[in-house]
């Protein structure tokens, strides 16, 4: 028989869609923390006690997400569990389901959600200053999740032939209630949001507006555009109207000012051929304070510290209310954030090494960051990583509580 001419008379089954899908990792990490103690932020936080050169931080956590589908329906859920153990005492716990939604997609254009969310909006690595529906990011370890809000959103899609290549509208609705969303005003009242993409020539392109009963108003946009298909360029911009700032004088004399406060920033992202990342990112904070504005501040903290020791502690537990604005990551104009990570150097398998640095262009402070990732095998990751702070007197950096930090990560995904 020639076998040219036998046919195959079997029918390849439909790959099956799984009804359900887990995964998730279980971490331990633990940190060494260096203190500054020459610091102003130290002198204020510990005034009158005595600690150790370096403080050590352990923590356990756990994250469990899980998906649903059939048919049209789907369902998502992540749930975190946390443990962490300080110099303070024993292990403290908390749980929380970061996000916890369901979903109806009725067509491929539409998608229809509620429940727990964290909604991706703008195109920055370290920032989003366009990200209005999401909690701000850590710049130092800007891939980590984060926490959703309770909402209401859609996806509405149509693709088109030629420039203008898609449009997608994304209206979202955030309820205030006794049970979340209770940062973005009184109980009962609603914040509303949209987001309207362009894929036009190319280039991804994004809308955005937030408005509520108990918020100010934001609008903004981004875009995203690969020039080379190793060179990307990104950026967005955001105005805040009449948002508000506390500033205090050298003499702790606090008062309020009203701005549209518009913050913005530029990036790029390059793959070289030898498998070197670069991120670099300009971004100004809008409502960020001055040079002369932070010199202010620390000229308080200095003399609080003074009336402390002749006996006076009103002065430096003031000071510390006011840390609570001025004592943030980021809290001044202007910095630059740049990463380069190296994939297996040198030919060593699974194994990336990665410096990250941001500086203060305000006051020239700024911090490095090394760090090591070895993974072994797929479902196993250990991350050594340090931070050192580099800074004079009266700067950002300079006046950290923590000259350093090290963090010894392992984690293992299942």
């Amino acid at each position: 028989m020639d076998n040219a001419t036998v046919g195959l008379d079997f029918d390849i089954p439909e790959v099956e869609k799984k009804l359900f899908e887990f995964g998730g990792y279980l971490e331990a990490k633990e940190t060494v923390l260096g203190l500054n103690k020459n610091s102003l932020l130290y002198r204020q936080k510990y005034a009158g006690q005595q600690t150790a050169d370096h403080q050590f931080v352990s923590n356990l956590t756990g994250k469990l997400e899980g998906k649903a589908q059939a048919g049209i329906a789907s369902a998502y859920a992540r749930f975190k569990l946390g443990g962490q153990k300080d110099v303070a005492g024993g292990w403290v716990w908390d749980n929380t389901f970061e996000e916890a939604f369901v979903a109806l997609k009725p067509s491929p254009s539409v998608t229809l959600e509620a429940g727990k969310r964290v909604m991706k909006w703008g195109k920055g690595y370290a920032w989003n200053p366009a990200g209005f529906v999401s909690r701000p990011k850590d710049p130092n370890d800007p891939e980590e999740t984060l926490e959703g809000y309770g909402m209401l959103n859609a996806d509405l899609i149509k693709s088109f032939d030629g420039p203008l290549q898609t449009i997608a509208f994304t209206p979202v609705i955030i309820p205030v209630t006794d049970f979340g969303n209770t940062e973005w005003g009184k109980r009962g009242s609603f914040v509303g949001a949209a987001k309207l993409y362009f894929l036009f020539m190319d280039t991804d392109i994004d809308l955005m507006l937030l408005a509520g009963e108990s918020t100010t108003t934001r609008t903004g946009f981004d875009f995203s555009r690969n020039i080379t298909s190793d060179f990307e360029v990104h950026g967005e911009a955001a105005v805040e109207f009449d948002a508000s700032r506390s500033i205090t004088d050298s003499q702790g004399n606090l008062r309020q000012e009203k701005l549209n406060a518009w913050s913005h920033l530029l990036g790029l992202r390059y793959l070289n051929s030898y498998d070197t990342t670069f991120i670099f990112e300009y971004y100004r904070n809008g409502l960020g304070y001055s040079r002369s504005e932070m010199k202010d501040y620390y000229s308080f903290v200095q003399s609080a510290l003074g009336s402390f020791s002749g006996g006076n502690p009103a002065p430096l537990k003031k000071s510390k209310s006011y840390g609570l604005t001025y004592n943030l990551q980021n809290v001044m104009q202007d910095y630059l954030y740049l990463r380069i990570s190296q994939k297996e150097p040198f030919d060593i398998l699974y194994f990336t090494p990665a410096i990250t640095s941001i500086f203060n262009m305000n006051d020239r402070s700024f911090s490095i960051s090394p760090e090591l990732v070895y993974s072994p095998t797929t479902n196993l990751e250990f991350r050594v990583k340090t931070m050192f702070t580099f800074g004079s007197a009266d700067t950002e950096y300079g006046e950290k509580i923590n000259g350093s930090k090290t963090e010894l990560r392992l984690r293992y995904y299942f």
